[in-house]
């Protein structure tokens, strides 16, 4: 049988969500991955939070108010710089 683990640990995920809740809850989990977890309540934040971090991944609410996760996706693909 093939083993597909690989050590995660290190990685840096950035998670974006309006809804303390969520963040809380997605932070442990992942925290307890040994990943570097940061977190943005919203997509402006997430916009000035990304090329501070490069996160590896993003986790990102879609439904937001302000700018939307559709919008922030764009936007952070949009960049050149990172």
């Amino acid at each position: 049988m093939e083993n597909n683990d690989f050590n995660m640990a290190g990685m840096k995920i950035l998670i974006v969500d309006d809804t303390p809740a969520n963040l809380d809850i997605m932070r442990k989990v992942l925290a307890d991955k040994g990943l570097s977890i940061s977190v943005a309540p919203n997509g402006e934040v997430a916009l000035k939070v990304v090329p501070l971090v490069m996160p590896d991944l993003i986790l990102l609410d879609i439904r937001m108010p302000g700018i939307d996760g559709f919008e922030t996706c764009k936007k952070i693909k949009k960049r050149s710089d990172y």
